[in-house]
């Protein structure tokens, strides 16, 4: 499982000094051409190339980067990968230290968000420029969200791994004693009806298991299901595009605030949602215990749903978040994808080997390793195989709905500010969703705060 939103403080202040540190130093040492920092090892000279991730420290993944690695020593027995997983809470304040003192791995996976903020670290760039290596290959249009992984119209980074949506699951027993038909959920309107239904069946169920507390999915469930579909976004407009500037705030638009407001309606309701507070994992073993009905998450469910118990499976259903109805205009769902990339170092001393890696790894033999991963292979060709399909019913659900039910993801915009964005966001959730504060005086003050952090 990969909960992206688990953490995005706490590093900011670190990059912004970091930027400027890594100014003076890269100053003084000039940048390396990655052609020439190459030693060309012959056919047989055993190498080592280093490879950084977030999320080796999940078991699922674990499984799937060390069978990734054995399968790929059958046919480069000289290539020893040396993998360096870090959790995800701290991966990204070592990554920070360690491209400022040139010690980052030779391949490093990130987020496509990240791609600009850590190549900005070095002058002149942290990491490869992929152009020429990606459009040789033929793979610019085969791998979902390899279009994401460009920093000022160039690719920094392959999208060869995995990647993962979100979704509703829903219990077929619960939805049937309910007499609830999943199909009839197409916009959020409907679902809030079918979540109090579901709450009225019997005492103790309630219908949707929403995140309510502390952590960062407070924000993150509200602005994906309602807030960016009709605001087209929650720092910035027009998709959390630039120019990232003060006075294009979008955080208290007249739309946030209607879905701000939607949301305490939902969850005020004692039939719709859960009393209390609950983080992610209580929410999801509300679901799994029978208490309420839906709720959001992403192709990972699947799999910690499998290990919870198998039998689970057979009750478990999936829908695409509904549409957002919003003065008389229906806007469709743009979750967040989120692809796992992967960049090479300039300073790395075998690029080409690392590059050869890094496309085997879209072939399909490896493909088929990482779907054993619990997110969904970033090949387009093999997530729509029938191979995959029939192995994997629920999560190639997913790539339909990608391909045919949401509109382009909004992602997160790529700048260092990121993080202590997101912490006032998390603040004003917080304000709105426990404490119930008026909608549009908490966003109105979200939106000092992050103007004074974009000045």
């Amino acid at each position: 499982m990969v909960d992206k939103n688990r953490k995005k403080k706490g590093w900011t202040a670190l990059i912004a000094a970091a930027l400027t540190l890594s100014t003076v130093l890269s100053a003084c040492s000039g940048g390396k051409d990655p052609a020439s920092a190459s030693n060309d090892p012959s056919e047989g000279d055993q190498i080592t190339i280093s490879f950084e991730t977030s999320v080796y420290a999940e078991e699922p993944h674990k499984k799937a980067i060390d069978a990734l690695i054995a399968k790929y020593n059958e046919s480069h027995p000289n290539v020893t990968i040396k993998v360096h997983g870090t959790d995800y809470e701290n991966y990204w304040d070592k990554l920070t230290t360690e491209i400022l003192a040139g010690t980052q791995g030779d391949i490093v996976q990130v987020y496509p968000e990240n791609i600009a903020t850590y190549n900005a670290l070095q002058s002149g760039g942290t990491f490869v420029n992929l152009d020429k290596k990606i459009q040789a290959s033929g793979l610019e249009d085969k791998l979902v969200g390899q279009e994401l992984s460009k920093v000022d119209g160039s690719y920094y980074a392959l999208s060869n791994y995995a990647w993962g949506s979100t979704g509703i699951f829903y219990s077929k027993s619960m939805f049937e004693a309910a007499g609830i038909d999943p199909a009839s959920i197409q916009t959020m309107d409907d679902f809030k009806e079918a979540a109090i239904q579901l709450g009225g069946v019997k005492d103790g169920q309630y219908g949707f298991s929403s995140v309510i507390g502390t952590h960062p999915f407070i924000a993150s469930e509200w602005y994906r299901l309602l807030a960016r579909p009709v605001s087209g976004g929650i720092y910035f407009p027009d998709g959390e595009a630039g120019p990232y500037e003060a006075d294009r705030i979008n955080v208290n638009s007249a739309p946030n605030v209607w879905a701000a407001e939607w949301w305490q309606d939902l969850i005020k309701n004692p039939q719709a949602t859960p009393p209390g507070t609950r983080d992610k994992k209580v929410s999801r073993e509300m679901f799994w215990n029978g208490q309420a009905g839906m709720m959001m998450d992403g192709p990972w469910f699947i799999g910690m749903t499998k290990e919870r118990d198998e039998a689970l499976m057979d009750d478990l259903g999936l829908i695409p978040q509904p549409s957002v109805v919003y003065e008389g205009q229906t806007y469709k769902p743009n979750p967040h994808n989120y692809p796992i990339v992967s960049m090479i170092s300039k300073d790395s001393k075998h690029p080409d080997e690392a590059w050869e890696f890094l496309e085997w790894m879209t072939s399909q033999e490896a493909q088929q390793i990482i779907a054993g991963s619990g997110m969904i292979p970033s090949s387009k060709e093999y997530a729509e195989s029938e191979e995959y399909k029939s192995e994997n019913p629920l999560a190639a659900q997913f790539f339909d709905f990608q391909e045919n039910v949401y509109a382009p993801a909004v992602m997160d915009p790529p700048i260092p500010e990121l993080g202590s964005l997101s912490q006032i966001l998390i603040n004003a959730a917080q304000e709105m969703f426990v404490g119930m504060k008026d909608a549009k005086t908490a966003l109105d003050s979200a939106a000092e705060q992050m103007k004074d952090t974009m000045h």
